[in-house]
């Protein structure tokens, strides 16, 4: 039988050989808010091509050399300091333009909403309300009270939620006004409530019915809407302000001592329900329909419910009103409230993404969920879009060296807002309101012409 004789190597003729790299390097970075894989080819350095020695002739079976170890873990930094720079360098607008969808349906998530419809929930199941005769008999103490339990087998307890001086007489026994305040909670819950197929899910259809919310068969013709920044102070705009059709100011601002700039005339007053509580705990014993309408009793308040417990105050304040000292209180919808939360953390979130180049995952390590809210500038803005045919916006923003608000000594933004987000939110408006998101969901609304002055 022959002998078949072992094939010989093939041998290496040539005097310079490429190492291969033994696998491509992954760099992640990060496109739109997502952790992305590419394969880059190493580094090259002085150690990429190998020459054998010249006296040394070629091995039969070469074998891949490494880089040494120094060039190694300087081709490793390099490629972790590049990684690091798209990690957390601003991307732009185009960063987050890929994730719209994403964004909208993390922005629909609205846990401090949630967190006051639980309030509302507990406070129907469990309140309680009793009063006492103050010291001389000169007007009830009335206390709203709420059972809770510590663990599942403690004893219940009560905590006082609110306190309030109210007038014997006017103000209705407390099993009445607990009735009252119970029947009130379960209209808030209910409004707030989706139902099936009802469409509730697309909260931009209450564009079309603000300027009924407001008391008007159709929209106005001009509208302004005055914040209260600082760098109002000086701007000469009062003149300005008072010549539209409506003016909107916000929480209560005072106008006294300030109409150059920010001018006297009112049809609205948009404000929190904390303002509210505060106006109610100083001025309900005292003052029929309580002392809440500092622009006249004839200019309503709107106002948007961040605690439940403050529907309480707008029972009492509407107790003790008379022909006289009217309460006028519109309290707002809830697809109002909804679509002003969407648009809030869609801008935010956006915000964010674009900032520190994170996923939109992350925006929870910056802000806290379940005090994350609106302004009542914005939503006092929105409000305005569905009722106006046309907007204008004053005293929002800021400048170096101006007051937060041009009528206090506030130093600082509160956290719960994300002022920045929102400043954004009336640029697109402006400059390109074909992409401010959700109002596009409401298939006959068009945003009207809006001006915004600094």
């Amino acid at each position: 039988m022959p002998v078949t004789e072992p094939a010989q190597p093939t041998r290496i003729t040539s005097s310079r050989l490429r190492v291969p790299p033994a696998a491509s390097f992954l760099t992640s970075h990060r496109v739109g808010g997502f952790l992305t894989s590419e394969s880059r080819p190493p580094t090259p350095t002085n150690g990429s091509w190998i020459s054998p020695p010249a006296a040394t002739p070629p091995p039969a079976e070469m074998k891949r050399r490494h880089l040494p170890p120094v060039l190694l873990l300087l081709a490793l930094s390099l490629l972790s300091v590049s990684f690091r720079r798209h990690l957390f360098l601003p991307q732009g607008p185009s960063l987050y333009a890929a994730d719209d969808a994403l964004l909208r349906r993390l922005a629909a998530v609205d846990v401090g909403g949630d967190q006051v419809l639980a309030e509302a929930a507990a406070l129907l199941a469990n309140a309680s309300v009793s009063s006492y005769p103050s010291l001389g008999n000169h007007h009830r103490l009335l206390y709203l009270r709420l059972a809770y339990r510590r663990n599942a087998t403690s004893a219940p307890r009560q905590r006082a939620v609110s306190r309030l001086r109210v007038p014997f007489k006017t103000v209705p026994a407390d099993e009445s006004l607990l009735a009252a305040f119970r029947a009130s909670l379960r209209a808030f819950l209910l409004a707030r409530h989706p139902r099936r197929g009802s469409g509730d899910d697309v909260v931009a259809g209450v564009m079309g019915d603000l300027a009924g919310f407001l008391g008007r068969p159709r929209r106005f013709p001009t509208c302004a809407v005055v914040g209260n920044s600082g760098i109002l102070l000086g701007s000469g705009r009062g003149a300005q302000i008072d010549a539209h059709d409506l003016v909107v100011r916000l929480n209560n601002a005072r106008v006294a001592g300030y109409a150059a700039d920010v001018g006297a005339k009112t049809s609205v007053s948009f404000v929190n329900s904390n303002i509210l509580h505060y106006c109610a705990v100083r001025s309900a014993v005292a003052t029929a329909g309580c002392n809440c309408h500092p622009y006249g009793r004839a200019v309503p308040m709107a106002m948007y419910v961040c605690q439940a417990a403050h529907l309480l105050d707008a029972l009492v304040c509407n107790a003790t009103a008379t022909p006289a000292s009217p309460f006028p209180l519109l309290v707002t919808d809830a697809h109002l409230d909804a679509l002003c939360a969407r648009i809030a953390k869609y801008y935010s979130l956006r915000r964010f993404v674009a900032t520190t180049g994170e996923p939109p995952s992350n925006w929870t390590r910056m802000h806290d969920e379940r005090y994350f809210h609106y302004s009542s500038g914005l939503q006092a803005v929105v409000m305005a879009l569905g009722a106006c045919d046309e907007v204008s916006l004053f005293g929002f923003g800021k400048a170096a060296g101006a007051k937060h608000h041009y009528h206090t000594n506030q130093k600082k933004e509160l956290d719960l807002h994300d002022y920045e987000a929102e400043y954004q939110f009336y640029r697109d408006l402006q400059e390109r309101p074909k992409a401010v998101p959700f109002l596009d969901e409401a298939p006959t609304f068009k945003v009207p012409p809006v001006k915004l002055y600094r």
